[in-house]
């Protein structure tokens, strides 16, 4: 049974590793837009000690976060103070990457003025056809399991808020590709003219760089530098079989259940009602 437990100096080691976690500040902020490498880039920070924000982290360990971007969105746009909720959503995180965090990668930036930031970038034409077929898709799963489950439709709200943050508001990522590639051009050249030192600004193509780059960026001496190939992670293929599908799966089973299909009746006759309330008005 004694090798089943870690030794003291091993405990010291780990609690020390939490501890600096709980005490952390965000060190590392990506500007680099979701389908540029931001999954690989996560794994990779991970590797080297950092503790990475990302879409997933929403999904898998923060389900509450949605809340928190969708008030920083409202705050944001009503001109109210807004740097507290910054806090909150990145407490106990030392580096964010990808969507949603990307949309706001300046004002994270103002919020801990001693971090580095990191644009991964992608041939925009590469990344536009990459991008409409994974996080540009409709969000139609989440608005039918929304009239069941809060997240889901929470989900549906938080999402716009952040096109309306990157592209501008109303603005859709499928309404023009010209328009859609034309802001992240112009998103990442806003990045290239922040007035930061080079030490605290690193451009990086993931999965084509390897780690030398990051390494260097991030002051990792030689010898701790991974040898191991870069990640490459979630790719077109993989994003919809892990993504989409099983939450497009369980939409279309509710669709054609009994129950699913009296509360999608439920839900638009009561719009219809609420809409009609609103004329006469």
């Amino acid at each position: 049974m004694r090798g089943c437990y870690p030794s003291f100096p091993q405990s010291l080691l780990l609690l020390s590793y939490l501890l600096s976690w709980a005490n952390a500040e965000l060190a590392i902020v990506g500007a680099g837009w979701g389908r540029t490498g931001t999954m690989s880039l996560k794994v990779a920070l991970d590797k080297l000690g950092y503790k990475t924000y990302h879409m997933l982290e929403i999904i898998e360990h923060n389900p509450h976060h949605v809340d928190l971007w969708i008030e920083l969105s409202e705050l944001y746009s009503q001109g109210k103070p807004y740097k507290h909720v910054i806090h909150t959503i990145f407490e106990n995180y030392t580096a964010a990457v990808d969507f949603p965090a990307a949309a706001w990668w300046k004002e994270i930036l103002d919020v801990y003025p001693n971090a580095k930031t990191i644009l991964s970038t992608r041939d925009p034409e590469r990344w536009y056809n990459s991008a409409k077929e994974t996080i540009f898709q409709p969000l139609w799963h989440h608005r039918i399991l929304g009239l069941f489950v809060p997240l889901s439709r929470k989900f549906t709200m938080m999402v716009p808020s952040l096109w309306d943050k990157v592209l501008g508001h109303g603005n859709r990522p499928t309404d023009s590709k010209e328009e859609t590639i034309k802001a992240y051009l112009n998103d990442a050249e806003r990045f290239r003219k922040l007035n930061l030192p080079k030490k605290r600004k690193l451009e990086i193509a993931v999965g084509k760089d390897g780690w030398k780059p990051l390494c260097e960026f991030l002051e990792i001496r030689q010898g701790s530098c991974p040898t191991e190939p870069f990640p490459r992670l979630n790719d077109q293929a993989e994003f919809k079989m892990k993504a989409l599908l099983p939450l497009r799966t369980v939409a279309v089973i509710v669709v054609l259940s009994p129950f699913g299909l009296l509360c999608i009746l439920w839900y638009f006759v009561a719009r219809r009602r609420g809409n009609s309330i609103k004329k006469k008005d």
